[in-house]
């Protein structure tokens, strides 16, 4: 299941705050945001991957071994 994340913006156009959820699909996703919109702008994003930095010691020039896909 999508992993999505809702920035809420405020009067000024400034970060208010940040909701995730998961959801079936794109349009269930939308449909859900303009529940939580509230009269509010909100941006909604699906999260494709998260990036985990794992610090075991290696070259931090080597990006291939710094970071990996927690999915």
């Amino acid at each position: 299941m999508p992993h999505y994340r809702v920035y809420v913006l405020d009067e000024h156009g400034q970060l208010g705050s940040v909701v995730n959820f998961d959801c079936f699909d794109d349009a269930s996703a939308t449909e859900q945001v303009g529940r939580l919109a509230d009269g509010h702008e909100v941006q909604l994003w699906r999260l494709v991957a998260e990036l985990k930095f794992d610090d075991r010691g290696t070259d931090p020039s080597d990006d291939e071994a710094a970071f990996a896909p927690t999915r």
